[in-house]
This record gives C-alpha cells, sequence and structure tokens, in this order.
C-alpha cells in the first residue's frame, strides 16, 4: 500500500524570494540547517531536527562577490562559509573576517590573468557568464573540498604549482581557525579528460 505524505513542518524563507536564491535545507541529522543567499550574505538557520523549527540565532555571513560569481556551502556547525568564486576560494567568519583564501585561475575560459580581487573583473562585460567551480563541507565540517581552476600563483600553496597549466584541480582544505590550506602530495588523474586531485589538510 503506497504511504501518504502529510506536511510535517513550514519554515519561513529568510530572505525575499526576488533577491536571492532558492533556500535549502541542509546539514547531517542533529546538525540540520535552513540557508539562503543574495548578492550580499548568506544566511544560515539552524534546525531542531523534530519540529524543524529554529534552535539557535541565524548566522550571517558577508559575501564577498555577488551570488551569480560562484556556489557556496556552509559548515555544519554554521561557524564558516566557503565560497568558490571566478579567481579565489575564501573562507569567511560571521564577523566577514577573511579566514584563509586561495586565489586560482580565471574561470572565464579566455582569460590568462590571475585577478587580485573581485574588483578586478568585476565590470567587465567578458567576465559576465564565466564557468564555475564548486564548493563543499566534510560531514563532521573539518574539511573543505573545491573545484578549481590552476594554476595557482606561483610560490603559493607548494612549488610545483605553476606546472599545472589551466588545469581543472580538486583540492581539500584544513578549515582550523588560523590555518591557511597547504596541499599534501598531488595525485595522479585516472585519465587525461578527467580532473587532477590533490589534498589540502
Amino acid at each position: 500500500m503506497p504511504a501518504r505524505a502529510r506536511l510535517h513542518a513550514t519554515v519561513p524563507a529568510l530572505m525575499p524570494s526576488a533577491q536571492s536564491d532558492t533556500p535549502a535545507l541542509l546539514g547531517p541529522p542533529g546538525r540540520r540547517m535552513l540557508v539562503q543567499r543574495d548578492d550580499d550574505a548568506i544566511v544560515a538557520q539552524p534546525l531542531d531536527d523534530t519540529a524543524l523549527t529554529p534552535s539557535d540565532a541565524e548566522v550571517r555571513f558577508p559575501a564577498p562577490w555577488p551570488r551569480r560569481r560562484g556556489p557556496w556551502a556552509v559548515a555544519p556547525d554554521a561557524s564558516l562559509a566557503v565560497l568558490a568564486g571566478v579567481h579565489a576560494v575564501r573562507a569567511v567568519e560571521p564577523s566577514g573576517a577573511t579566514r584563509w583564501e586561495v586565489r586560482h585561475g580565471c574561470w572565464y575560459g579566455a582569460c590568462l590573468e590571475m585577478h587580485q580581487s573581485y574588483d578586478d573583473y568585476a565590470d567587465r562585460e567578458d567576465h559576465r557568464y564565466p564557468e564555475r567551480g564548486s564548493a563543499g563541507f566534510s560531514a563532521d565540517g573539518k574539511l573543505v573540498w573545491a573545484h578549481i581552476r590552476g594554476p595557482l600563483p606561483e610560490g603559493e600553496l607548494s612549488p610545483d604549482t605553476s606546472t599545472s597549466g589551466w588545469s581543472w584541480t580538486w583540492r581539500t582544505g584544513a578549515c582550523s581557525p588560523g590555518r591557511t590550506p597547504r596541499p599534501r602530495r598531488p595525485a595522479a588523474s585516472t585519465c587525461p579528460t578527467r580532473p587532477i586531485r590533490s589534498r589540502w589538510g
């Protein structure tokens, strides 16, 4: 016999729908949260698992660039947000402070510049619709996965990054306070068209 679906709870959105992305329910059991983003911030609302009602004050992360400029993720305990932008992956605290940032190759395919900041291309028509990477946290919040475009700036993270060309790269980064992601031994790609994988920890 088919099961009948019932409405379990109604959770109000955190931002006006006309000015923001669709709300998402994230997190493992016991650490659910409602998250939503507009051009200025990411907002996370921890929820009680039983009734899906707010269990704590909402947390707001100031965003360093508009939402169309790349995906983002929030740590399971809502202590950190990571944004995968066109030119960098940045970890942001609720205070707006940058915990760490890793610059990488520009996601606009024809651009070979190593941008210093979002302001470098904010008003450039050719950078309005770039490709994009991704970002995500491990279940315990101790690791960050980010899909970035190489190369990394020469001298940053490891001495061999200048040889990575403009390849696609997967990396993870430790997100403990005060720590900047450092790569471990790069792993070979399983085939030439697949991403190269490295690990930060």
